[in-house]
């Protein structure tokens, strides 16, 4: 469990990395909304998510068929959006705290519901 959650973290820096880098570079650079711009910067790194999960994380799962695999990690991935998205609006557009500091608290929350469904999902 130690090395999954290690990995698991790995994971996920390189898959934040992206997020933020895609979240600042659309809000900054092309003056797309913060929420928009968030949702476009998760749901591609969502997808280095998933292929270096299945990769590195979850690789001792129990035999599951690619589709059932791909489901699950996507339903817990859009439920994970749905989370993101509203956070950030419920942060930067009624609390008014600045967007990257939104993005944090929403990583964070975001982060440790991926570990829990998907430890569930695909291993359970």
């Amino acid at each position: 469990m130690i090395k999954k959650i290690i990995n698991f973290g790995l994971v996920g820096v390189v898959a934040t990395a992206i997020e933020y880098i895609l979240l600042i570079v659309l809000k900054e650079f092309f003056n797309v909304d913060v929420i928009i711009a968030s949702g476009i910067a998760f749901t591609i790194s969502l997808l280095f998510n998933y292929v270096l999960s299945i990769k590195y994380v979850f690789v001792d799962k129990k035999e599951m068929s690619k589709t059932k695999e791909m489901t699950g990690f996507f339903i817990t991935a859009i439920i994970g959006l749905g989370i993101n998205q509203v956070m950030m609006y419920i942060l930067v557009d009624t609390v008014k705290i600045y967007y990257l500091f939104a993005k944090v608290i929403s990583t964070g929350t975001v982060m440790i519901w991926n570990f829990i469904s998907r430890h569930v999902f695909l291993e359970g």
